[in-house]
């Protein structure tokens, strides 16, 4: 985030710290943003497009960010019940993992799916520290429930699930980074987002692959939902950004 998206940020948000303050003394455009500043010779006359596009939108009430939020929760939900209807849940019959640990990995990556994305999108800091946790704890739980059991052989054999994983995280990804262009860019938020979103394929490939070799979920869960995440931020960086507001 640059000094000026900072700024911004903390105008709309309703506290500029002593780094705003200092940054608006260098910077002529960002100190015409502050509450009765003064217009000075070089900021006089009519100012460019984008800068008055900002100010019109720091001077509007907080944004109810929770209504995308959990329109975008939501979906996640359906689209992974969904999917788990249409693909045989047979992890579930045939794991030889305790049924309870089971539960409490599903709980965690639904919760990281639903109500995580919600977290991520969240403005301040607090909240998204929050998700970036629960994402952390979903390669724990995912590889502590698995139960060793090989079911591709060869190994390469389980390249299907890497494919489900791109599949059902299209749609959410697609969601979140649109959500994403409504908010100004924060490289932690985009990957928040997108492990969040791509959190619905653990999901479901918890119900669905009967795979329990870890180094297969490592390979073809894991790490492609960690590079969903990494190619969240580096797609959201190169969108439009529609508002700078947190």
């Amino acid at each position: 985030m640059t000094p000026h998206d900072r700024l911004i940020e903390h105008l709309a948000a309703g506290g500029l710290d002593a780094v705003d303050h200092r940054h608006a003394t260098r910077c002529a455009a960002c100190a015409s943003l502050l509450p009765g500043a003064p217009p000075s010779p070089a900021t006089a006359g009519p100012a460019p497009d984008l800068l008055s596009a900002l100010h019109r939108e720091a001077a509007r009430p907080p944004r109810r960010w929770w209504h995308l939020a959990s329109a975008l929760g939501l979906a996640n939900a359906l689209l992974a019940a969904a999917a788990v209807r249409a693909l045989e849940p047979w992890n579930w019959e045939i794991s030889a993992s305790p049924h309870w640990l089971f539960v409490a990995v599903a709980a965690v990556l639904a919760v990281l799916a639903t109500v995580g994305v919600g977290w991520a999108l969240a403005p301040g800091r607090g909240r998204l520290r929050v998700a970036l946790l629960l994402a952390s704890l979903a390669p724990l739980g995912v590889l502590g429930a698995a139960d060793g059991h090989v079911a591709n052989d060869p190994f390469i054999g389980g390249i299907g699930c890497l494919w489900v994983v791109l599949a059902l995280s299209a749609l959410p990804l697609a969601g979140g980074l649109l959500v994403l262009t409504r908010t100004a860019y924060v490289p932690a938020r985009a990957l928040a987002v997108g492990l969040a979103a791509a959190g619905v394929s653990l999901l479901v490939l918890q119900f669905h692959c009967a795979d329990g070799f870890r180094a297969h979920l490592a390979v073809f869960h894991l790490l492609p939902w960690a590079a969903l995440g990494g190619a969240a931020v580096l797609v959201r960086r190169r969108l439009p950004t529609w508002s700078h507001a947190p």
